[in-house]
């Protein structure tokens, strides 16, 4: 049975005496036996637009600016001017007063040029200086509205708000794009919204999101942690250094495994923690080296995640790789499946918002994090010919135009995850998210710089002098852990 099921069953039965319980059990049979019908079943099959949360790419439109005028002495001045008289203040009258303290709301012209314009009912005056009039009791409420619906041009209002993003929604039902996404519905999928006054498992209503960037979420997810062994000061061979990277890395096996093979095809006597201490201290020692050669996007780009199993939960691996070099431009993990991880990926992969130049494709599955961070990332950026053009490939179908056309680079990133995934496999998950961070990053080394690709004529995608001459694993280890030491 299912957990959330027998959560649920214990509930219920906590609610309930025995004879409460018996009369229940009575009705769940003529609801299972189709004799009654006012009790409504969720359905078996998810409706299409159950959920389907999509991040609304159109920008909103600039809140309306109120006129201001210009300060009420420079009025003053120029209105004497041009009629050649002193405007004096307005003399008391009998009557209603205006309340002290009050100035116009447009050029802050003081109290002794205002006098009543409605009579008795006094709850508005008018300025003498600019010929605009004020409410007597100050503004009803301060214009808090910073943006408007694209659609409908209703204010937006705040609706949700986090330390990433603030989000605004618009409220108004005759919005056309709320009656478009409205009338979209299928009848089952209206019924379940009739059903309940707030349904928030349809999303109808424009919204927008603020996004408040920092230093801190562009940032990717490095080994940054203390090593127990120092690379340049281990007991063993640096050849034996990279045969523990060989058959840990490029062969797949886990610490156990390869400590096993170095002991029956080498004689080589090692523990199963000498192998993870001496992956542990390569990843931190080669990370920078690493970030430093991975290469800037040629063409069109295909970015997706992958989830990896941590300390039993689920964690993300993200990448991107580019169409015509087939290597990884940027990577990143995460424990969450949202917008900062997305964002901090686009930022490892095209550099700073603001040293971007030229106009680049991406192509992504229908997570609503790349739109979140594609339309954060571009915020960022001056230049329209400098931002991001993002692509969206739903399902495993082509059921629209854009999927049909931009399917085959998402392919691509597909398998890619299938090789990375090879490479955990044998892990069984990670203990920490420490380890996921090591492996990873030394799978990208050797994704890039050792893995031959069939499609680029049995080439390493991204190409270093380094190693050239060297065809065996271990010693193409050796000379990147060279190369970063130099």
């Amino acid at each position: 049975m299912d957990n959330s099921i027998l959560k649920i069953v214990k509930w219920f039965c906590r609610q309930l005496t025995f004879n409460d319980l018996a009369s229940a059990i009575v009705i769940f049979h003529e609801i299972l036996s189709y004799s009654r019908n006012d009790i409504p079943l969720k359905p078996c099959d998810k409706p299409p637009h159950y959920r389907d949360f999509r991040v609304d790419t159109v920008k909103p439109l600039p809140a309306l600016k109120v006129l201001q005028s210009p300060d009420w002495k420079i009025l003053k001045v120029k209105k004497e001017f041009e009629h050649d008289k002193e405007i004096k203040p307005i003399k008391k009258r009998s009557g209603k007063q205006i309340p002290s303290g009050l100035r116009c709301n447009h050029c802050n012209a003081p109290k002794s040029y205002l006098y009543i314009n409605n009579g008795k009912l006094a709850s508005q005056v008018k300025c003498k200086i600019c010929n605009r009039t004020s409410p007597t009791d100050g503004a009803k409420r301060k214009r808090i509205t910073k943006h408007r619906c694209p659609h409908c041009r209703n204010a937006l209002f705040k609706w949700k708000e986090s330390n990433q993003s603030t989000i605004y929604k618009c409220p108004n039902k005759k919005c056309t794009h709320y009656l478009s996404r409205k009338n979209q519905l299928t009848e089952t999928e209206t019924s379940m919204r009739d059903q309940q006054k707030y349904n928030p498992n349809f999303k109808l209503h424009y919204q927008y999101r603020e996004h408040h960037i920092s230093a801190s979420d562009l940032e990717s997810v490095r080994p940054a942690f203390a090593t127990k062994v120092d690379i340049k000061n281990i007991h063993h061979k640096y050849y034996t250094l990279g045969l523990v990277l060989t058959f840990s890395i490029n062969l797949g096996l886990s610490s156990r495994i390869t400590r096993d093979a170095l002991k029956g095809i080498f004689d080589i006597s090692i523990s199963h923690q000498t192998v993870i201490n001496y992956i542990n201290a390569t990843a931190s020692f080669l990370s920078e080296f690493i970030d430093k050669h991975l290469p800037s996007p040629k063409s069109t780009c295909a970015a997706d995640e992958t989830y990896i199993i941590v300390d039993g939960k689920w964690n993300y691996t993200w990448f991107i790789i580019d169409s015509k070099t087939r290597a990884i431009c940027g990577y990143n993990l995460s424990q969450k499946r949202d917008m900062q991880p997305a964002l901090a990926l686009l930022h490892n992969t095209y550099g700073s918002p603001d040293s971007r130049k030229g106009f680049s494709d991406l192509v992504t599955d229908g997570n609503p994090s790349y739109d979140s961070a594609v339309m954060a990332f571009n915020d960022l950026i001056e230049k329209k010919e400098n931002k991001l053009n993002k692509h969206t490939v739903i399902g495993l179908k082509n059921l629209d135009q854009e999927s049909s056309d931009y399917r085959c680079f998402k392919q691509l990133i597909e398998r890619l995850n299938r090789t990375y995934k090879y490479h955990t496999r044998p892990r069984a998950g990670f203990k920490t998210f420490d380890g996921a961070v090591t492996l990873t990053t030394l799978f990208i080394a050797f994704y890039n710089f050792m893995r031959p690709h069939h499609s680029l004529g049995n080439k390493t995608p991204v190409k270093l002098k380094a190693l050239e001459n060297t065809s065996l694993l271990p010693e193409k280890w050796i000379t990147l852990i060279e190369q970063a030491a130099a």
